[in-house]
Order: C-alpha cells, then sequence, then structure tokens
C-alpha cells in the first residue's frame, strides 16, 4: 500500500496548527513492564492450562480439532483488520488524537464489515474442509471479528504506554471468566459449544475491562486525516502481519484440509502447551520489546545491548521449562484420557521447536523498532511459502496413516522449516541493527520529513523543494555522515555545531536516505541552488 499523500493547502489559507502530540511512554518504569508482562501472561496461561487440561479430559481430539479449525479461520479476517496500525501506534515517535482517531474509525467499519463477510462465506470454508459442523461454529465466533477491530487501539495505546498493570488486569479476568464458563458448559453436556463459548467470553469480558482502564476516548466527530501518517509504516507491517498469520497458521490449515479435525485436534494440543511455556517466557518480553527497543532507535550500540539483554532473558527463562516439558510429556499425556493416547510424541517434537523459538520471538519487534518492517514481512512471507509448500508435501504424502502419525508428521516439518528461518531472521536482525548505517534505519517522522525538504506552500513550490532536498543531502554527506573517499579526504568530517536551543540529538532533514558518497571541497563550495 503506498502513502497517501498530504494536501497541498491553497495559497491565500494559512496551515492550521498542530495538534499537541500526545505524551510518549514514561522514562522510566521498563523493569516494572516486564514485571507486569510477565504477570499477564503467567496468569493466563496458568488459567489457560488448567481450563485446557480439564476440556481436554471432558471432550476429545475431534471437538479440539473442529474448534481450532473454525478458530484459524476466523484468525484470517482478524489479521486482514489489523493492517499493521499497532505496531505504527507503538513505534511512532509524535502521536496526535488525530491518529488515533482515524485508525479507530476504520479498524470499527473494517471489524464490522469483515465480520459479516467471515459470516457469509463460512459455508465455503466448511466446504473445503469436509466439515459440514464448522458452518455453525464460524458463524457463531464471527463476531469476535468486530471484537478486535473495538479493541486494537485502547490495547496499542496501554502498550505505547507501558501500563502493563492495567493489561494484567483485563486478561486475568477475561481468562478466568471464560476458562470458568467453558468448563462449566462441558460438564454440563454442551460438548463442543463448551469450546465456542469460552472463546467468546474470552473476547467480550476482554473488551468489556479494556474500554474500562483506557483513559482515551474517540473523538465525537473523528477525521480520517491522521491515517496519513499511520499508513506508510502500517503498510508494511500489514503486509508483515499476514506473514506471520501464513507461516504461524499453515499447520493447522493444512492438517485440517489433509487429515481432519482428528489429527487437528491431536496437534493442536501438542503444540499448545508449548506454546504456553513460550508465551509466560518469552512473549512476555515481546509485548516490552517494541516501545523500549523504539526508544533506542538511534543508537545502534545502546539498541544492540538491549535485545542481545531480552534474548538472554528469554533464554533462560524459556529453555528449561520446555525441557521439563518434554520430560514429562507421557505422564502428562496419560492424564487426559485413552483419547488422546500417542500425543506424548508430537509434543516433544514441538518442545524442540519452542526452543527454537525462543531465539525468534523477539526478532521482530526488533525489525519494526527500526523501522525495518518490510525486511520482517519479507521473512515472514518466506516462513509462510516453504510453509504451505512443505506441508502440502506431507500431507499428499501421508494421507491415509494413524492420526497420531499424520500429527507427528506436521511437528517434524515445523522444527525443519523453524530452523532454517530462525537461523535467517537472526541474521538479517543483526546486521540491521548493529552493521547497517544509521540512515538505513531512521525513524518513521525522519524519513518523512527527509523527502518534503524545503518545501512551502503555494505556486512554484517544486523548485525550491528540489533545492532544499539537495541541500540536506549535502549536508548529510559533507558533515554528518562524514565520507571517506579519496576526494573527500581532506575535508573535517566533523558534525558543524548545532545552532543555540536546538535538539542535540535531531539530524538534518535530508539525512534519511542519502547514501554517504565521497565529497570534494570544491562541491562542497558551491552555493546550493
Amino acid at each position: 500500500m503506498s502513502a497517501v499523500q498530504p494536501t497541498r493547502p491553497a495559497p491565500q489559507q494559512s496551515p492550521a496548527p498542530p495538534s499537541d502530540p500526545l505524551p510518549g511512554p514514561p522514562a522510566g518504569g521498563l523493569r516494572a513492564a516486564i514485571g507486569w508482562s510477565y504477570l499477564l501472561t503467567a496468569g493466563r496461561i496458568g488459567s489457560t492450562i488448567l481450563v485446557t487440561f480439564l476440556l481436554a479430559r471432558l471432550l476429545g481430539p475431534t471437538e479440539f480439532g473442529l474448534v481450532a479449525m473454525a478458530t484459524v479461520f476466523i484468525t484470517v479476517a482478524q489479521t486482514l483488520i489489523q493492517q499493521g496500525l499497532v505496531s505504527a501506534i507503538v513505534q511512532r515517535a509524535k502521536l496526535t488524537p488525530e491518529h488515533l482517531d482515524g485508525a479507530f474509525l476504520v479498524l470499527v467499519a473494517a471489524g464490522l464489515g469483515i465480520g459479516l463477510l467471515t459470516a457469509a462465506v463460512s459455508p465455503l470454508w466448511a466446504l473445503v474442509n469436509r466439515a459440514p459442523e464448522l458452518t455453525a461454529i464460524c458463524v457463531a465466533l464471527s463476531p469476535l471479528v468486530l471484537v478486535q477491530g473495538l479493541s486494537i487501539v485502547p490495547e496499542a495505546v496501554l502498550r505505547r504506554e507501558l501500563r502493563f498493570r492495567a493489561i494484567a488486569l483485563r486478561t486475568l479476568l477475561a481468562s478466568l471468566l471464560s476458562g470458568g464458563a467453558g468448563v462449566a458448559l462441558a460438564l454440563a453436556g454442551a460438548g463442543i459449544w463448551a469450546l465456542v463459548a469460552q472463546q467468546l467470553v474470552n473476547a467480550v469480558v476482554g473488551l468489556v475491562v479494556l474500554w474500562a482502564v483506557c483513559p482515551w476516548r474517540p473523538s465525537r466527530r473523528p477525521r480520517l486525516t491522521g491515517m496519513r501518517d499511520l499508513l506508510v509504516f502500517s503498510a508494511h507491517s500489514a503486509n508483515a502481519g499476514l506473514g506471520l498469520m501464513l507461516s504461524s497458521k499453515a499447520d493447522v490449515i493444512f492438517t485440517g484440509l489433509f487429515f481432519g479435525p482428528v489429527a487437528t485436534g491431536i496437534y493442536r494440543l501438542a503444540a499448545r502447551l508449548p506454546d504456553m511455556l513460550v508465551d509466560v517466557t518469552v512473549r512476555s518480553l515481546q509485548q516490552v520489546a517494541l516501545p523500549s527497543l523504539s526508544r533506542l532507535q538511534r543508537d545502534r550500540a545502546a539498541f544492540a545491548a538491549h535485545l542481545n539483554q531480552l534474548q538472554h532473558l528469554g533464554a533462560l527463562a524459556g529453555l528449561p521449562v520446555l525441557g521439563v516439558l518434554a520430560a514429562t510429556a507421557e505422564p502428562l499425556v496419560a492424564l487426559l484420557g485413552p483419547q488422546w493416547a500417542g500425543t506424548q510424541v508430537p509434543l516433544r517434537l514441538l518442545c524442540l521447536f519452542g526452543a527454537v523459538n525462543v531465539y525468534g520471538v523477539l526478532l521482530g519487534p526488533a525489525l519494526q523498532a527500526i523501522g525495518q518492517p518490510g525486511k520482517l514481512a519479507a521473512i515472514l512471507w518466506t516462513r509462510g511459502v516453504l510453509g504451505v509448500a512443505t506441508l502440502a508435501a506431507v500431507g499428499t504424502l501421508l494421507t491415509g496413516r494413524s492420526d497420531v502419525a499424520e500429527a507427528t508428521a506436521v511437528a517434524l516439518a515445523g522444527v525443519a522449516m523453524q530452523l532454517i528461518v530462525t537461523a535467517a531472521s537472526v541474521w538479517v536482525t543483526v546486521r540491521r541493527a548493529t552493521g547497517a548505517s544509521e540512515g538505513r534505519f531512521p525513524p518513521a517522522d525522519t524519513a518523512r520529513r527527509a523527502g518534503r525538504g524545503g518545501r512551502r506552500v503555494g505556486p512554484g513550490a517544486a523548485a525550491p523543494a528540489r533545492r532544499g532536498r539537495r541541500a540536506g543531502r549535502r549536508a548529510a554527506a559533507a558533515g554528518w555522515h562524514g565520507g571517506t573517499g579519496r576526494r573527500g579526504a581532506a575535508l573535517d568530517h566533523r558534525p558543524a555545531a548545532a545552532p543555540a536551543g536546538a535538539d542535540p540529538s535531531a539530524r538534518p532533514v535530508g539525512v534519511a536516505g542519502a547514501a554517504t558518497r565521497p565529497v570534494s571541497p570544491r562541491w562542497c563550495r558551491r552555493r546550493v541552488g
């Protein structure tokens, strides 16, 4: 999606004064945010593990598989409405009320429209999966799309301000109440509808609590003008979100398409337990990583040190618990009942998958923090395409085997893909974060201003704008970036003194995206324009 260019006002009109930017996250409190993030995820995962074991014992693989196949269909619709706006709101240096109002209006409209479309095409999804029961389940879960649209902006505001205590309250209440409702309905004999009700109650309770704890409220007359700035960043993030959805959900999609609900239920339960441990140990850091790393996007050394610290902390927390789960897989599966026999084999493989994923979870926020969502999108789409090809081959070759064998084959393919993609992701992230020039990942605001250097309102603005951009590039090459070629060897490459009262961290307009090249003294002495 291309960026929408700002409209040029008429010459006789004076531009309206800009709105006061919203305050960014507090300078301190990062440790408290990490602590609340861990509490948020640990409480949710603890209650979810208990509820999952109870429901798995009361129900069976068929019910779990059908709900997993319906949920992945709803997840696709939820990914479409998000459009990368959460990352754009959290990462943006200056955020105004107009940005939030425009994003909220778009998300609510998209949630309503795509939710209705999801319900309408549910019979087609059931037909593709050869499971008529999916139609009613998908229709019942389609309101989750609208709930997602109503939740994105207030949750992004809380994450931007590192208010994870409020998010913890919302998540814990939603998990406890929805888990209680699901178990009660399963004991009453509701069957698969206990799992459906659990998801609906979780979403509705979370939405109510979220709006209760979030101080932001949309304006009575929201406008779309603020969306123009967010679209530049969110277009790449939306691409990355679609790639993430494809790469993370392809296993459930293809297991359902080729092997049916029983194999899908076995695989989904085996994958869910390691996923929950990775959530509580590493993804708690992921929630804090984007806002905290975004503050350091101009300081490469500090950025790399902080990312390395987060990676080590995640590994120390995640790897031991995954090893314990793999060692105790057989007795845990025995507690679930005979309907789950054999699930310990894919469970152990997926613990290995989780161990590899520990080192990949934080790479996405790192690339977004340095303004490189396009690189993240390329990595995720590569993994998605590789996963589709691999899983299609597995499904074609192993159709007709036992349900446990089919789930095990999908798990083994996932481990192989994760090893390849994580290695590539680490290389790209480290290269961008520590080895690339600072001009390769400027903040979004600086990059946008660089293309408009020297612009003035009214007729005849094009030529001064070009001269302003040329001046910025020459200043960047001569002073700020300091080329060291043969023709520029005689120059003093130290940056010129900043004017009194200037922001010492600011860079000249035109620096972003300007290539460093050798500069001759004669060329630098020429008058601009």
